[in-house]
């Protein structure tokens, strides 16, 4: 999720193209193109859509909710 504001910050305050976005913060250029064209920040409910509610360990979904909270 910081990543994602991160990126937002640096294509809209700063005016950075995503290509010296993605050179500045050493992520694919397809991955700021995702997340520039999405208008909220991932989350639990948007991993669950886009990887079609993958079944996760019970290891996995005990610490997910903390993972969430942290970021």
């Amino acid at each position: 999720m910081a990543q994602y504001h991160n990126i937002k910050f640096l294509n809209e305050v700063e005016g950075l193209s995503q290509r010296q976005i993605a050179k500045k913060l050493g992520i694919s250029r397809n991955t700021v193109s995702k997340y520039i064209k999405q208008n909220e920040a991932p989350t639990t409910v948007n991993r669950q859509i886009i990887y079609g509610g993958k079944d996760y360990s019970d290891e996995t979904k005990r610490v997910l909710p903390i993972i969430d909270q942290w970021l």
